[in-house]
């Protein structure tokens, strides 16, 4: 896991179940349940001490292992203001010149799913929270888009609408900027919904070249306490071109 020095979960053990990860997500937190025997030794090894010092707290779980189920609320919090998500002068080009691509959302939800969590290592989109995160799916709280070539399925990205605040929790792609082309037709789909913020939860280069940027976390929280309910995302059929000739979408006042 790549995490800042110093940086730790706010809780280790509980359970994880759709009404458990709803409760976290509503709170500013979030899993990353370990996908192997190694991974659960390496958290003891990174946060016994945090344990101990009563920083991070241990949850009652029903796990042989607590250690294996992690909980994070990073201080700051990396976000993008809503409208500001990156956009790059050779994809707005791309998008331009006709590219045959189709978008779509909550479509196809699981194949999304599924391909996100294909080939990546370490395997924190474990079978345990793919099932939480379709569930949250056919509550109305976890969002797909689809990004089409055709009747093949070449981008996508899974998020979580709470409020004012959407997580956006994984993406992929299997074509070049795909990927990003998933980010801003989500991006433009959440028009209207008072969404001023995504949370991309864990800072990387990758996600500042998105466009985020820290914000301490109980500024984040008070943002994301303003409203539990669920985002709406736009459903329907759109040419991925139309997203190079479209202004930046505006926050709702």
């Amino acid at each position: 896991m790549n995490t800042a020095p110093g940086e730790e979960p706010v809780a280790i053990g509980g359970r994880l179940d759709s009404a458990t990860l709803l409760g976290a997500y509503r709170h500013g937190a979030f899993p990353m349940p370990a996908g192997s025997a190694a991974e659960i030794e390496a958290n003891h090894f990174l946060y016994e001490d945090a344990v101990a010092a009563g920083t991070t707290v241990v949850l009652d779980s029903p796990l042989p292992d607590p250690y294996a189920l992690t909980w994070w609320s990073p201080d700051p919090r990396p976000v993008i203001p809503y409208g500001r998500l990156a956009k790059s002068r050779t994809l707005m080009q791309k998008l331009r010149n006709r590219l045959p691509w189709t978008t779509t959302a909550n479509e196809s939800f699981g194949q999304v799913l599924a391909e996100c969590r294909r080939d990546r290592t370490p395997v924190w989109l474990t079978e345990e929270l793919c099932e939480c995160m379709a569930e949250l799916h056919k509550l109305g709280w976890a969002h797909s888009v689809e990004v089409w070539e055709g009747d093949e399925l070449v981008g996508g990205a899974i998020g979580v609408g709470i409020g004012r605040v959407f997580a956006m929790e994984t993406c992929f792609h299997r074509r070049t900027d795909a990927s990003k082309v998933a980010l801003l037709d989500l991006e433009h789909r959440l028009a209207g919904t008072g969404v001023t913020l995504l949370d991309v939860e864990w800072d990387s280069k990758a996600s500042q070249r998105l466009g985020a940027g820290p914000v301490p976390r109980n500024e984040f929280l008070a943002t994301l306490a303003h409203s539990s309910d669920p985002v709406l995302v736009a459903g329907g059929v759109e040419e991925a071109r139309r997203l190079g000739f479209l202004p930046r979408p505006e926050v709702a006042p």
